[in-house]
C-alpha cells in the first residue's frame, strides 16, 4: 500500500513540508508499506508517525533492499534491530529487546536501564562488558544492518571479552555502528572544550567546530564564543538571554538541553555517513516541568534526522501518552546478592571514560 509522507491534499496529515503540489506527488514523497501500517500512517491526523520517521523508514528499507539485490551497499545507513540478553544483572537476563528508530527505555531505579544502554553501546565499546563481567557473567547478541545484516555475540567473563561476528570469532568488532552515549545523571560539566571532546570521543578541533555550529540549528543556543579551552554560551532561557561559561551553574533542565543539542548535532552529522545510535541516559530526571518531556521528544525526533535514538528514563508517568516512540519497560530488579543492577549503574556512570 502506498502512503504519502507529506500530505497530498491541503490540511492533511503532516502538512505539506514546504513542497509544491507536484513535488508531493513525486515518488520521493511516497512510502510503500503493508495495509495495516498504511492505514495507521494517516490515522489521528498523522500524529502516530512523523515525516522524519517515515523518511527514515523509507531510507532504511531502500538501503537494505538495494544491498540484497545488487550485493553493493550504496548507502551507509543502518539500524540496530535488536539485542538479546542471555546473561546480565537485574531483570535483563532472558529478554530480547526489539529496537526502532526512536526508543524509550523505562523502568524503576535499579531495573537495569543504564546497563541495557551500555550493552547496546558495547559492540563499539567492549570495555562496558569487561567492567560488568568483573562482577557478573554477560552474554548478549546484537543484530544490526549497515545495510548488510550482521550478528555479533559478546561474552564477558571476569573482565575478558570475546566476540563472534557473523559466525566468526574476532578480537574486536571493527567499524560497527557509531554509538554516542550521553549520561547526564552523574556528569558534571566544568566548561571546557577538552572535557566535551573526551565525553563525545571527538578531537578537540572537531568539538570546537561542532560547538560553533549550534546557533545555526537550534533555538536555545543563540551564540557561542570559543577561546582556547574556554566556552562562553549565550542562551535564550524563556524571556531572558543568559551568558555563562559553566553550564552546571544553570538549572538542570537548561544544561541538559544544551548537552542534548550538542549530542544530537554530533549524531546527526555521523548518521549521514554511517549507522549511528544516540543514547541519552537520565535526561528527564533533570526536568522540573514534566510538560517539557513532549516538546523535548519532538525536538529529538526531528533534529536527530537519520540517527537512531534511545532515551533512558525512570519517569514512566511522563511518557505514558507518548505514541510515536517505541517503549521498552523494565521491571524492578530482583535481589542479586551484594551486587545488583543499581550498583553497576552507579559504578558505570561514575567511571566510564568513553561515550
Amino acid at each position: 500500500m502506498a502512503a504519502h509522507i507529506y500530505s497530498a491534499s491541503p490540511g492533511g496529515p503532516r502538512g505539506d513540508g514546504g513542497l509544491s503540489s507536484a513535488e508531493r506527488g513525486e515518488p520521493e514523497n511516497g512510502i510503500w508499506c503493508c495495509y495495516t501500517h498504511g492505514k495507521a500512517i494517516d490515522s489521528e491526523s498523522g500524529s502516530f508517525y512523523s515525516a522524519s520517521q517515515l523518511k527514515a523508514w523509507k531510507r532504511l528499507h531502500e538501503a537494505r533492499k538495494g544491498a540484497e539485490l545488487t550485493g553493493i551497499a550504496s548507502d551507509a545507513y543502518g539500524l540496530v534491530e535488536s539485542i538479546k540478553v542471555a546473561a546480565a544483572p537485574g531483570t535483563l537476563a532472558g529478554r530480547t529487546f526489539d529496537l526502532g528508530m526512536r526508543n524509550i527505555i523505562t523502568g524503576p531505579n535499579a531495573s537495569g536501564k543504564s546497563v541495557l544502554a551500555r550493552l547496546i553501546a558495547s559492540v563499539a565499546y567492549p570495555d562496558y562488558v569487561a567492567d560488568l563481567s568483573q562482577r557478573v557473567d554477560v552474554d548478549i547478541a546484537v543484530k544490526w544492518f549497515d545495510p548488510r545484516t550482521h550478528d555479533v555475540s559478546t561474552r564477558g567473563r571476569s573482565g575478558e571479552v570475546r566476540h563472534v561476528l557473523d559466525g566468526r570469532e574476532v578480537p574486536y568488532v571493527a567499524r560497527p555502528y557509531k554509538t554516542i552515549l550521553l549520561s547526564l545523571d552523574c556528569f558534571q560539566y566544568k566548561g571546557g572544550v577538552a572535557q566535551l571532546a573526551a565525553m563525545f570521543d571527538l578531537s578537540v578541533t572537531g568539538m570546537k567546530a561542532l560547538i560553533k555550529s549550534l546557533p545555526e540549528t537550534n533555538g536555545i543556543v543563540k551564540d557561542v564564543q570559543v577561546n582556547g579551552n574556554r566556552i562562553e554560551w549565550t542562551l535564550a532561557i524563556g524571556q531572558r538571554v543568559v551568558r555563562e561559561e559553566n553550564l552546571d551553574r544553570l538549572q538542570g533542565s537548561v544544561s541538559a538541553a544544551v548537552l542534548v543539542e550538542l549530542a544530537t548535532a554530533h549524531a546527526r552529522h555521523h548518521a549521514r555517513v554511517e549507522p549511528t545510535f544516540l543514547l541519552v541516559d537520565g535526561l528527564f530526571g533533570r526536568f522540573v516541568d514534566s510538560r517539557a518531556v513532549g516538546s523535548t521528544l519532538d525536538r529529538l525526533e526531528t533534529a536527530a534526522e537519520h540517527a537512531q535514538v534511545a532515551i533512558i528514563s525512570s519517569m514512566q508517568e511522563a511518557i505514558a501518552n507518548i505514541d510515536s516512540w517505541s517503549i521498552a519497560t523494565l521491571d524492578a530488579a530482583r535481589p542479586a546478592g551484594p551486587y545488583n543492577a543499581l550498583n553497576f549503574e552507579v559504578h558505570t556512570k561514575a567511571n566510564s571514560g568513553r561515550t
